[in-house]
């Protein structure tokens, strides 16, 4: 029987390839070109823009400002200082405020913001209410979509000496100086930020009240519990997932604070003798205004450092009492 040749035996418009030295495969110029236009390479061209970009805009930045951290910085030379930076700004008393002034932003922001927005979304899916609670929580979310610096301003207005807060409080005896007091500065940051992010919440818990399966209610209903005791025992510990997230988020933002209270105070950002003053506003301030860029460095990684401290510990106590 006769046997094909080496030359039917290939497959029909196969490309002919240049072997290498001593006949065995193709040479390692064609690998590479194979390797560079191939149909395997194809994926990896299609996402290079976006890994360049990344690598240019985020790694590169992140890297330099840890190199930055442990440098004094001029516009003319760069000298290695170690640590200095860090025993500089921790020792400074408007950075020391800054951080004392984020943790109690952090605890009275979550209380506030988050009390409230699970009441609301806990009323707003509760009987006739449920059939309209997309809407209005959707409705509440627009404040989200307002720039941060636009509600600094529209505070600044609301708060302002001669503002609508501050006079209608007045016809009824009460008399706050909303922005140039250093006890009210800390509250007028918190009424400008939850008045933008409520909303964002009551539309997350919104969500994952309306995954509660209702036949969990009605059997609490049948059994004699009431409407407190079905939130209580019914829908606050299926939504606790949401709730840690809710959490999470928002002490995570609440510890990055600049725009609001830089910006509703006027001509003095982080208010009154720094009463509201926060990490990124210092940062800022460092960086900015004293020119001092390994300085601001240091007070970015020193607050990077807390949040992630902050957030691991939440996480390991929820975790450990089966919240997630």
């Amino acid at each position: 029987m006769a046997t094909l040749s080496s030359v039917e035996r290939e497959s029909p418009g196969a490309a002919p390839t240049t072997p290498g030295p001593g006949g065995r495969g193709p040479s390692l110029a064609a690998r590479a070109k194979r390797l560079v236009t191939g149909k395997r390479a194809a994926p990896y061209w299609l996402v290079l823009p976006f890994v360049l970009g990344f690598a240019l805009f985020s790694v590169f930045p992140i890297l330099w400002s840890v190199l930055l951290s442990f440098e004094h910085w001029t516009m003319s030379q760069t000298t290695w200082v170690g640590l200095a930076n860090y025993r500089y700004v921790l020792s400074t008393p408007a950075v020391g405020k800054a951080f004392l002034n984020i943790v109690w932003f952090a605890v009275v922001n979550d209380v506030f913001q988050i009390v409230i927005a699970l009441v609301l979304s806990l009323l707003l899916t509760t009987g006739f209410m449920r059939k309209y609670s997309l809407g209005l929580s959707a409705a509440m979310f627009l404040p989200n979509v307002v720039p941060g610096a636009a509600v600094a301003v529209l505070f600044s207005v609301l708060l302002g000496t001669n503002g609508l807060v501050p006079s209608v409080l007045s016809n009824i005896g009460i008399h706050i100086n909303w922005l140039d007091s250093t006890t009210w500065s800390k509250p007028a940051v918190i009424l400008a930020g939850s008045w933008q992010w409520i909303g964002f919440w009551v539309l997350v818990l919104v969500a994952a009240l309306r995954a509660v399966p209702a036949d969990y209610y009605e059997a609490a209903r049948v059994d004699g519990a009431g409407l407190l005791r079905r939130m209580w025992s019914i829908s606050i510990p299926i939504i606790r997932p949401a709730l840690i997230f809710v959490i999470s988020v928002n002490t995570i933002g609440t510890m990055q604070l600049f725009d609001v209270p830089f910006l509703l105070f006027g001509q003095t950002p982080g208010g009154p003798d720094n009463s509201a003053t926060t990490p990124v506003v210092q940062l800022y301030q460092y960086a900015f205004s004293n020119a001092d860029l390994g300085s601001a460095a240091a007070i970015g990684w020193v607050l990077t450092f807390a949040i992630v401290v902050v957030t691991l510990a939440f996480l390991v106590v929820a975790r450990r009492k089966e919240w997630i």
